[in-house]
């Protein structure tokens, strides 16, 4: 198939399942990660794929440093400053625990360090687009929890991103191109520039939401095509123990981190136990620092690919515990 028209098929499915994916109130992550898995399907992958695929991958970085701006462009100084304490200690909390988890599940399992490490760095990262999406829409984005679990993303995020370009400096063994040094680079600046941008301009400024849904439609889907074709479904026949010990390992780790804040937060348990659950929602950072580590070396392809299926189920898990817990006790948000 022709260039043009293989990138116009590619924007074409990528928007149809964001909007189905809004449409069942789910994140626009959910529906460009499934427009990735299906375009990746070998007869499809090989009509619109085959013969671009080095084109695809360098409009697939284009697209991560994009994300990254976007995820910057998302946080809001004032939802960390509302609820400062309680959001630093659960995020503190969360990671510790995760990336304890993760390294030494990991590690005993036979895998080297750095991909122990980051696979800790991976189960400690929160989806704060898909929460802020989840609360917005439920009316409780300005409640206290919904500031708590705000404030937990964004500073969760800048951890994330430090801990990233640590490891792939410190366990590449300077195998590392240039090109993927450029790549790291680009990724942090674009997160830093999009929380500046957002800092400088009102977020509901209706030039910067045009650019934002733009960008969301023509460029971020190529990340998340290449996504889908490195996503190894073949692996799982073997390795479903795997798949099922990454979303236990990452659930695990959330949601105790949470439960040890509760002397220092004063949340009750119910409320501990809502938080956990968002904490745990994975979504495109998780995935774009995944996607950089199989990049550099650091993870294999059948991690990867939990990875990603992980990012499906825990997001979707947070959805509805929340509306059912919310539904249940209205007044649990504040």
């Amino acid at each position: 198939m022709p260039l043009f028209l293989s990138i116009t098929l590619i924007i074409l499915i990528s928007y149809v399942f964001t909007r189905l994916a809004n449409r069942l109130h789910f994140s626009s992550v959910i529906g460009l990660i499934v427009a990735g898995l299906i375009l990746a399907i070998p007869p499809i992958r090989s009509l619109v794929v085959a013969g671009h695929k080095e084109m695809f991958g360098g409009l697939a970085n284009i697209g991560l440093v994009t994300l990254m701006f976007l995820a910057g462009f998302e946080v809001s100084w004032n939802m960390i400053i509302k609820e400062r304490r309680g959001a630093l200690v659960i995020t503190l909390f969360t990671v510790a625990t995760s990336l304890f988890l993760g390294f030494v599940v990991f590690t005993v399992l036979g895998f080297k360090i750095s991909t122990s490490l980051i696979m800790g760095i991976c189960f400690g990262i929160t989806a704060e687009s898909v929460k802020a999406r989840v609360l917005m829409q439920m009316g409780k984005i300005r409640t206290r929890l919904g500031s708590l679990l705000m404030g937990t993303g964004i500073i969760n995020d800048i951890i994330g991103v430090f801990m990233l370009i640590l490891v792939a400096y410190f366990f590449t063994d300077n195998n590392i191109s240039m090109e993927e040094v450029w790549l790291l680079g680009g990724m942090l600046a674009a997160f830093f520039i999009g929380i500046f941008v957002h800092c400088l301009f009102n977020r509901e400024n209706r030039h910067l939401k045009r650019l934002e849904n733009i960008l969301l439609a023509t460029i971020v889907p190529f990340l998340f095509v290449n996504i889908g074709l490195n996503f190894d479904l073949s692996s799982f026949r073997v390795d479903i123990p795997i798949l099922v010990l990454v979303i236990t390992t990452a659930t695990v780790g959330q949601i105790l981190g949470v439960f040890l804040t509760r002397p220092i937060t004063r949340l009750s348990w119910s409320q501990l136990w809502l938080v956990g659950w968002g904490m745990n929602a994975k979504g495109a950072v998780e995935l774009a620092i995944a996607y950089i580590a199989m990049t550099v070396g650091i993870l294999p392809s059948n991690l990867y690919s939990a990875l990603v299926v992980t990012t499906l189920v825990t997001t979707t898990m947070f959805q509805v515990v929340i509306f059912r817990m919310v539904k249940r006790d209205p007044e649990i948000m504040n």
